[in-house]
């Protein structure tokens, strides 16, 4: 069982990049940290890199696919009888630019792992985290959910016939999908917050971005850019993951955060800079279109979240 004394924290998609900075940063904060991962390799070596840096963390890793319902809920359930207590839930996991993959669902991969995987998670955590004392919820999204182009295209979700159109970024394909993605960690934050303060709930319901920070979301560029890539970061606004992690870290921990914030990087266009408040895109205040993504996130999951 988890420490009765230690906050117990969450992170998806936590043996690398962000995920991996943001549970080490939690770790030093003396959280008990569960690692949730496709990869039980990759998860226990970033096990030891943790333990080999903060001697004393607690860390364990559970096996999760976000695009797998079964995985969901048996992450749930096993978490429920290997942890005592969840303070801090960091839907971190995502995946960005692949070519156009169609999951198991029935759905486009971005809106599904980045998107909905995290909705029936919080939604089976929403339990765990309701208590006396204030919890988290840290939805990670990105500067394409500020995107002018994103949106959530209800009547094509999974950009039949128009994947590769949109915005261009170091020749990604989907990355108009990729925004609407993003923009709906935006929007569900928002209609999270919301439920939560009807309710009268403690859980604090808060979104983040890293700005610019070179991490393995970058997997599925040319091997040219990638070969660069540690060049590119010394001469342009590009953050370490370490750096980018700090904003996940203040929405995670910060005193002074509020239910609703969007803490990312303050610096020129966000894209590196010291963690802070930014300002939400215009359709982040839109209820209509909050409301309409949660009823859709349900009937597309075949559950009621209920708060």
């Amino acid at each position: 069982m988890g420490s009765q004394s230690k906050k117990c924290a969450v992170v998806t998609g936590a043996n690398t990049g962000l995920g991996y900075e943001t549970s080490l940063g939690l770790a030093r904060e003396g959280c008990a940290v569960v690692l949730a991962c496709r990869s039980q390799d990759r998860a226990e070596q970033a096990i030891g890199e943790i333990r080999a840096r903060v001697p004393d963390a607690e860390a364990t890793f559970l096996p999760l696919d976000l695009v797998d319902r079964e995985s969901i809920r048996r992450f749930a359930r096993e978490l429920e009888t290997k942890h005592d207590r969840l303070d801090v839930l960091v839907n971190n996991a995502g995946v960005m630019g692949p070519p156009r993959t169609i999951t198991r669902n029935g759905l486009e991969l971005q809106f599904d792992a980045n998107h909905l995987g995290h909705f029936l998670l919080t939604q089976l955590l929403f339990e765990r985290l309701d208590q006396p004392h204030e919890t988290r919820i840290v939805n990670v999204s990105s500067l394409a959910g500020k995107w002018e182009e994103a949106d959530i295209f209800f009547d094509n979700l999974s950009f039949e016939g128009n994947y590769d159109e949109g915005p261009d970024f170091m020749g990604l394909p989907g990355m108009l999908a990729y925004g609407q993605s993003k923009l709906a960690n935006i929007l569900f934050t928002m209609e999270l917050r919301d439920r939560c303060a009807k309710a009268g709930k403690n859980v604090k319901a808060v979104v983040t971005h890293p700005g610019a920070s070179n991490t393995d979301l970058s997997r599925n560029m040319s091997i040219w850019i990638r070969l660069l890539a540690p060049i590119l970061v010394r001469f342009m606004d590009i953050s370490t993951p370490a750096e980018g992690a700090r904003s996940l870290l203040v929405a995670a921990l910060g005193p002074d955060v509020n239910a609703g914030d969007f803490i990312g990087p303050t610096g020129k266009n966000e894209r590196i800079g010291e963690p802070g408040l930014c300002a939400l895109p215009p359709k982040a205040h839109d209820k209509a279109l909050c409301e309409r993504l949660w009823r859709l996130s349900e009937e597309l999951l075949g559950i009621e979240f209920q708060i």
